[in-house]
């Protein structure tokens, strides 16, 4: 599987490229009002609106920052129309994908790496962060999976989306 790799609080974190549909510069986000810190606010992408959301806030502590190598990663996710992560799709109706932004400080590379190899870890499931998924044994690192398609629950749909995100 091709992934991008990215290093968050000192810890290295894999995205799968299949979600990837282009890599961006950071730009200036309007602010959205009471949102959560998660949500840095929404930027015009070739005259779209997109959410940007902090995936350094969402996997550690801190929030990014913008640094001269900041990206914007903008990704296609899927909503489960329940709200709810589903593990198998075919169990649950889906609304379309929807198009999101994930600031990161920096991209190390593009890398090819093996799902799931009996020298992986499966990670714990934990509640409030359910993208975290199985750690991979790299040559002289460990990195973390993220699933894009489990970033947004049932309250975040909605609070990018409305009620009717569909």
């Amino acid at each position: 599987m091709q992934v991008l790799e990215l290093t968050i609080a000192g810890k290295g974190f894999v995205l799968p490229t299949a979600w990837v549909k282009e890599v961006v510069p950071a730009v200036r986000t309007r602010d959205l009002a009471d949102a959560p810190a998660w949500i840095r606010g929404v930027f015009d992408h070739r005259g779209s609106l997109i959410p940007l959301l902090d995936l350094h806030l969402l996997v550690d502590e801190e929030a990014a920052r913008t640094l001269t190598g900041s990206r914007i990663i903008i990704v296609g996710v899927q909503v489960h129309s329940s709200g709810d992560v589903v593990e198998d799709p075919s169990e649950a109706p889906v609304v379309p994908r929807h198009t999101i932004g994930l600031m990161v400080e920096r991209i190390q590379e593009v890398l090819e790496v093996e799902s799931a190899g009996e020298n992986d870890f499966p990670g714990v499931a934990v509640e409030s962060r359910p993208y975290l998924r199985e750690i991979l044994h790299g040559e002289d690192r460990t990195l973390q999976l993220i699933d894009p398609d489990r970033i947004l629950r049932a309250e975040h749909q909605e609070i990018l989306f409305g009620s009717h995100s569909g």
